[in-house]
């Protein structure tokens, strides 16, 4: 991503501490695509907004990793598929085709665990697969997120995202200590590099959920900031 893009989606954040010292502490990596509803047809390939004031945000897709605590639960064979639902878009600024979008609290990311391994992406969502062949089967987890914000280039076809997670539910809960549920930074990229996006979604998101030791803080550099939640 250029760094233009990582600034702006600093700016969106505000100014934040990160620990000094951090060790990561890695939960999950995921990649799938989003969409919006309604939204603006033509997605991220028009020099238009696809998201205004109160459309929902929306995203499907696979974990890729898994934290090693999570070694010995998971079902040999079954697709582990994820669900971004619940998003609203509360603040919408477009200006120099950059698309900065604050988000209203309590979206759900939820992750399943399905061995019919059926889910399937389609076209226009929302449609009669998805997302419904990506929310079926077990919920291993599932988080509560706030402050989620979005930032897109129009000039560059690509931007970043973030937000905070607290695990509160999903059968494999029980694997993360009640003091480490909340805190978790969700956050990664989302762009269209390649012509692979279905007709109606709008960026390929991968991204990861993972959280610092807590240590004393202090301010870093913005290379260290995206090292961090690389």
């Amino acid at each position: 991503m250029k760094m233009k893009t990582w600034i702006l989606l600093l700016v969106a954040m505000g100014a934040f501490a990160v620990p000094a010292h951090a060790q990561r502490q890695f939960l999950c990596g995921f990649t799938g695509f989003d969409y919006a509803e309604p939204g603006v047809p033509g997605g991220a390939t028009t020099p238009t907004p696809f998201l205004g004031v109160g459309d929902g945000y929306r995203a499907v897709g696979f974990i890729t990793s898994f934290s090693p605590m999570f070694n010995g639960t998971l079902t040999a064979g079954a697709e582990h598929t994820f669900y971004l639902y619940g998003a609203t878009a509360q603040n919408v600024v477009f200006s120099n085709n950059v698309l900065e979008v604050d988000f209203g609290p309590h979206a759900r990311f939820s992750i399943y665990e399905d061995p019919a391994n059926n889910a399937t992406y389609d076209t226009n969502p929302p449609n009669a697969f998805s997302p419904g062949t990506f929310s079926d089967g077990t919920l291993l987890l599932s988080a509560d997120v706030n402050n989620l914000v979005l930032v897109y280039d129009y000039n560059a076809n690509q931007g970043g995202f973030e937000g905070m997670a607290t695990l509160d539910s999903g059968a494999d809960l029980y694997l993360i200590p009640a003091l480490q549920r909340g805190g978790w930074a969700m956050s990664g990229i989302a762009g269209q590099p390649n012509a692979t996006v279905p007709t109606g979604y709008v960026d390929q998101l991968n991204g990861q959920i993972q959280i610092p030791v807590i240590v004393p803080t202090a301010h870093k550099t913005w290379g260290a900031l995206k090292a961090l939640y690389r």
